[in-house]
């Protein structure tokens, strides 16, 4: 059963191994996730399955699983506060000449 197998070694998700989730979404999400989709699709170098906002929101769901960590807080509000601290930190320091026009 996939309930078993790890996010990172589970294949494409079959239509039939999926259950709906309806997720409401700002505008600015709705309008980003969907850009994004369109960026990666346009990106790939190999055409095997379409990356659709559906997707996305799958990968997501696997990185948190797999990294409880990223959450901490009583709200939305902190768990996002947090979880982007956490890659920021990530990230280390910026360097010297990012966010300077040229």
């Amino acid at each position: 059963m996939a309930d078993n197998i790890p996010p990172a070694k589970r294949s494409s998700a079959q239509a039939s191994d999926l259950r709906p989730k309806w997720v409401p979404m700002r505008d600015d999400q709705y309008s980003g996730l969907t850009a994004l989709a369109r960026d990666l699709m346009d990106a790939r170098t190999r055409k095997i399955e379409r990356i659709t906002e559906n997707t996305l929101i799958r990968v997501g769901i696997d990185l948190l699983l797999a990294h409880p960590e990223l959450l901490a807080g009583d709200t939305e509000e902190d768990l996002r506060a947090h979880a982007l601290a956490y890659m920021a930190r990530l990230q280390g320091p910026p360097k010297e000449d990012e966010g300077r026009d040229e």
